[in-house]
């Protein structure tokens, strides 16, 4: 190449990097409220298809449902509830909506078909009867459904909040910092409560708010009482220049002491629930063994 070609490329390339670094500073920096938006985005649902456009109508007939719903309590979850599932408001909805339609077809479909092959005779009326009890027992299942296993959820993560307390502590009598300590101590997990804690302290970091502020909205959002009892007293201790560790010891060996009741008197409950049952099966065993001595006499 000459030498002339040589300083035309250099220049080329030159002017090429000089509008590059000219666009990009002229680049509007992203607002602090698209960036925690960004962080809150829900998940994409791996392998979805289907068309575009249907989505967006089913979805825009969810979120009316949603919203129509949500203005008498009780018929959906609370959002902590939904939060704890992994689901939606819109989504659940789906699901209750599937759930009648489902126990309004099935059932029907399932006697005219055992109709059909002559095992039993049914007048017309049945089939509706059944239509209409599937239709509403169906959405109960998946509401109650829905319920026990936030509830499940919630008793799990509580035990994974006495875990925390524990790491808590012992790095604060390390000598560590009470916001290095609750840092630190969120990473030393995988259990859902600890991803969760990692993601809100890293949106308090970027809105400049203290760690405490991200335990505070991770009890409320996920309806942790006594994660929103551990933020106030870390908070309150750090401000008041109290000793935060023995504070938050002494909220652990609370914390595990309801949790060792709960489990009690959960256990008591399940032995309880045995007693008719045996008590049945001894009758029957009773029955089966005095019929045929009273049958032969």
């Amino acid at each position: 190449m000459s030498a002339i070609g040589a300083i035309v490329l250099l220049t080329a390339i030159g002017a090429i990097g000089v509008v590059v670094a000219i666009s990009g500073w002229l680049q509007p920096a992203p607002s602090l409220t698209r960036v925690l938006q960004h962080l809150r985005r829900p998940a994409a649902s791996p392998g979805a298809t289907g068309d575009s456009s249907s989505r967006t109508v089913g979805r825009r007939l969810m979120v009316r449902l949603a919203h129509a719903a949500r203005r008498h309590p009780g018929l959906l979850p609370s959002d902590p509830e939904l939060l704890l599932v992994g689901r939606s408001t819109e989504q659940h909805v789906t699901y209750l909506v599937l759930a009648a339609i489902a126990g309004f077809a099935g059932p029907p479909a399932v006697l005219r078909l055992l109709q059909l092959g002559g095992l039993i005779d049914l007048g017309s009326f049945v089939p509706v009867i059944v239509a209409l009890a599937g239709g509403v027992l169906g959405p109960f299942l998946v509401h109650t459904a829905t319920i026990e296993t936030a509830t499940s959820v919630r008793s799990n993560l509580r035990y994974q909040v006495s875990a925390y307390l524990d790491v808590v502590t012992m790095l604060l009598a390390g000598n560590t910092g009470y916001e290095g300590a609750l840092e630190q101590a969120a990473r030393a997990g995988d259990g859902r409560l600890f991803a969760e804690l990692r993601r809100r302290m890293r949106e308090s970091g970027a809105r400049g708010a203290s760690l405490t502020d991200a335990l505070g909205r991770a009890g409320r959002e996920l309806d942790l009482d006594e994660l929103e009892q551990i933020a106030a007293t870390a908070a309150l201790s750090a401000a008041e220049g109290a000793p935060v560790a023995r504070t938050l010891a002494a909220k652990c060996a609370t914390l595990r002491s309801a949790l060792a009741t709960e489990q009690e008197s959960e256990a008591r409950l399940r032995t309880s629930r045995l007693t008719t049952p045996i008590v049945g099966m001894a009758l029957i065993f009773m029955g089966l063994v005095i019929y045929p001595a009273l049958s032969f006499s």
